[in-house]
């Protein structure tokens, strides 16, 4: 791959990241504004037009008022306002179709002029079909919420998120590798990096059961700022579970930041005196800012706002996470 080739195409895997990036947010949206469950059908090609007069609206309208989340939270919604919540999955999906488009149609032209080696080829193919799989992941986990129960799985949800953090991750390692990123092999932070690759895992985790179980808005006042951020208090031992109960979800993702911080903390002071400095500092300012919107975001009651930034900043964080795992390994990668 020529120098020309390598920037197209790092272009186009850049292009397909940040759209990822903001397929992210704008579900984010969805999923505060309540919209995820406004779009009862899934078709690929025909759901690309919304509806374009008053009828069409009438009648996507009447089947979203055939399924529970009308029938047991929005009884007596109006037109204007399920257009509303219409907009923000409507937006979501089509990005989804945009996201398909960017991605095949470029690898398919770049595939005919031999552009990539065998090994190239084989990650790229993964990458498609990492790209497939999320889309049916999105589908199979609104599913979940068109039942007697309108909310959509949290499990799922996460399943879902975590596959789109994934995604990007692999295409921002494929830039990296493309273009030979210069490494400066640490083993030492190396292996930090990837603790705290783990721990952001499963932050992302329990951010989506924060989101699936709308646990945001469980945060504890009756201690002050302090007990509300750094405490916590099981107050049913019957009840407790760190995978269903809303109250401790929260907690533990709130408690567990606190392990991240320590691990970037290490992380930092290991790259302090070596040529990793800056994408070291990098990680724990962006590590310190996430925790700071976490708990506004908790504090502010999840304003949509508050919440979307701590979310960008969470890719932020995991791509440059990524980037200092990258740099200070030692095992060479793709020949570009």
């Amino acid at each position: 791959m020529n120098t020309q080739q390598k920037r197209i195409t790092t272009t186009w895997l850049y292009s397909g990241l940040v759209l990822i990036a903001l397929m992210i947010i704008i579900g984010g949206i969805t999923r505060l504004t309540h919209s995820g469950l406004s779009m009862v059908e899934w078709k690929l090609i025909g759901g690309t037009i919304p509806p374009l007069n008053e009828t069409q609206w009438q009648e996507t309208f009447a089947k979203y008022q055939q399924f529970p989340e009308y029938q047991k939270i929005n009884t007596g919604m109006s037109l204007s306002e399920f257009k509303s919540i219409f907009f923000w999955e409507y937006l979501h999906r089509l990005l989804g179709r945009l996201i398909g488009l960017v991605f095949i149609i470029p690898f398919i032209i770049f595939w005919t002029k031999k552009w990539f080696n065998s090994k190239q080829k084989k990650q790229l193919l993964f990458l498609l079909s990492l790209g497939a799989l999320q889309g049916f992941l999105g589908w199979f986990m609104v599913k979940s919420g068109l039942v007697d129960v309108p909310a959509v799985s949290h499990y799922r949800l996460a399943i879902h998120l975590v596959t789109a953090f994934g995604l990007m991750c692999y295409i921002y390692w494929l830039v990296l590798s493309f273009n030979d990123a210069e490494k400066k092999p640490n083993r030492t932070i190396n292996k930090l990096s990837k603790w705290l690759i783990a721990t952001l895992v499963i932050q992302i985790i329990y951010g989506a059961f924060v989101a699936g179980l709308k646990a945001g808005y469980l945060l504890p006042t009756d201690g002050g700022i302090f007990k509300s951020i750094f405490g916590y208090t099981i107050r049913n031992t019957s009840d407790f579970s760190l995978i269903n109960n809303g109250f401790d979800i929260q907690a533990f993702h709130r408690l567990f930041a606190w392990i991240v911080f320590a691990i970037s903390l290490i992380t930092y002071n290991k790259t302090r005196k070596t040529s990793l400095k800056n994408a070291g500092n990098l990680v724990l300012a962006l590590v310190i800012t996430q925790i700071t919107l976490g708990i506004a975001t908790l504090l502010l009651r999840v304003q949509i706002h508050t919440a979307t930034t701590h979310q960008f900043i969470a890719i932020i964080l995991l791509l440059a996470v990524v980037r200092l795992t990258y740099l200070s390994s030692g095992k060479s990668q793709l020949n570009a």
